[in-house]
């Protein structure tokens, strides 16, 4: 069953334009990350913040605009009030990225060698999660019977991250690095899976809006 539209084609279009900026923002801090980890200069690494941060911003706009051409009625009350959720929470998706590598960039954090092979899966998972959120949300607006599938996939990767967060605390804490680079590395990883864990609110709210059609 599809949600009750009536004419809101451009509230479909711009819901999937955000989904998409979110997405191409996760995608930006990956690029990112990428290069931290390949050894690329702070000087570098602050053009790509920069970058990260604008996208995010492109990502904030489309949530006003889709906002707002909601709060004009475009859809019937139960919808609107799911689906405005859902843009919120999705959007919280792009916040955590951009601030991830904010945290990183602006303190000149040295993330240890042995830990870089682990950072690299959690990106990588962060990504490939973003895609499944996206699909979800484009999939719920359009009434696609696979929504439930990319829900799962969602979960199924912030799983997976949650794993490489306890393997990466516990290798970090098993060095002899200064007690004070431990825990500054520590909050940048808890910063950097945060983006998975609104990746997961997400998908849950995408799964109360399914339950409220069939209700």
């Amino acid at each position: 069953m599809r949600l009750r539209w009536g004419k809101a084609s451009q509230v479909k279009e711009l819901v999937g334009q955000h989904a998409q900026a979110v997405e191409d923002t996760v995608h930006s801090m990956a690029a990112a990350m990428r290069a931290y980890l390949d050894g690329k200069s702070w000087e570098e690494m602050d053009e790509l913040a920069v970058a990260t941060h604008r996208q995010e911003g492109k990502a904030d706009d489309l949530q006003r605009k889709t906002e707002l051409e909601l709060a004009r009625g475009a859809l019937l009350a139960g919808s609107r009030q799911s689906l405005l959720r859902v843009v919120a929470y999705a959007d919280r998706i792009a916040n955590s990225a951009e601030e991830s590598l904010s945290f990183l960039v602006l303190q000149r954090i040295r993330i240890p060698d042995l830990l870089h092979p682990i950072i690299r899966e959690i990106v990588e998972a962060t990504v490939e999660q973003a895609g499944s959120v996206r699909a979800a949300i484009v999939g719920l607006v359009e009434g696609d019977e696979e929504t439930t599938k990319h829900v799962e996939a969602v979960d199924h990767k912030e799983g997976q991250v949650d794993e490489l967060e306890r393997r990466a605390i516990s290798r970090l804490f098993s060095t002899d690095l200064p007690l004070s680079q431990k825990i500054l590395v520590r909050q940048f990883v808890e910063h950097l899976v945060e983006t998975s864990d609104r990746g997961e609110d997400v998908a849950d709210m995408i799964l109360i809006a399914l339950a409220a059609r069939t209700a």
